[in-house]
């Protein structure tokens, strides 16, 4: 890149985000030193997210944590929200992407409506709640959504859980195969398209195989 274009590329990116470096939390730190690769696998996640979901919607990311994902799930979006319970997380968050059309809420979402969007994210969320709060999370996506809204959900493959981490064992208390996620989610949406990741591919292969599950839900089942 020549280095006319790489000064107006960085103006650009400077125009979306006030100061020009971030600092991560402690969350992505850990992973950036003990295991760097995690973030390409996140980040891939965000950009299936962002392409299928959000160019030209007003965005809610259901656990952002420290919002990795925000500068893709916004590059074309009108607005984003984001809510995380992890105090620390949404400090880091808010200090590395909040401005005037995107900003961050330290709560606990379960059950709380934050207005109408177009789009829901929920990547790496579903697994860390209790099975007997799954339906409140649920409740949750569908009050918050659109008619025609769109929503990713994204989690751990259940069939994966033997090749796992005995820290990750113990925060999944609630993990899904693609049947069981797909099944949740024709209780709220008349389409529902199930995809499996592997690294950083994302696919329409044979499902039990995949480490990671991303399920697409659009077209709400009115009640």
């Amino acid at each position: 890149m020549n280095k006319i274009k790489e000064k107006d590329l960085w103006k650009k990116v400077r125009g979306r985000f006030d100061d020009n470096h971030v600092e991560l939390g402690r969350h992505w730190s850990y992973n950036i030193i003990n295991d760097p690769k995690r973030l390409l696998f996140v980040l891939s996640r965000y950009k299936f997210a962002a392409k299928m979901a959000c160019k030209g919607m007003h965005v809610l990311e259901l656990g952002c944590s420290e919002g990795i994902g925000t500068p893709i799930l916004t590059e074309f979006s009108k607005s984003y929200t984001g809510v995380d319970n992890d105090s620390d997380s949404i400090m880091a968050a808010d200090k590395n992407w909040g401005r005037e059309d995107i900003r961050f809420i330290n709560d606990d979402f379960l059950g709380k409506r934050y207005g109408e969007f177009n789009s829901i994210i929920s990547l790496d969320v579903i697994e860390h709640i209790d099975k007997r709060d799954e339906p409140v999370f649920y409740e949750t996506i569908y009050a918050n959504l659109a008619d025609d809204g769109i929503c990713v959900i994204g989690t751990p493959n259940i069939t994966a859980s033997r090749y796992a981490s005995e820290a990750s064992k113990k925060g999944h208390i609630n993990l899904f195969d693609a049947g069981r996620l797909k099944r949740s989610l024709k209780e709220m949406f008349h389409n529902v398209l199930v995809f499996g990741q592997n690294d950083e591919v994302i696919h329409t292969g044979f499902a039990p195989m995949a480490h990671y599950l991303i399920v697409v839900g659009s077209c709400k089942i009115k009640r």
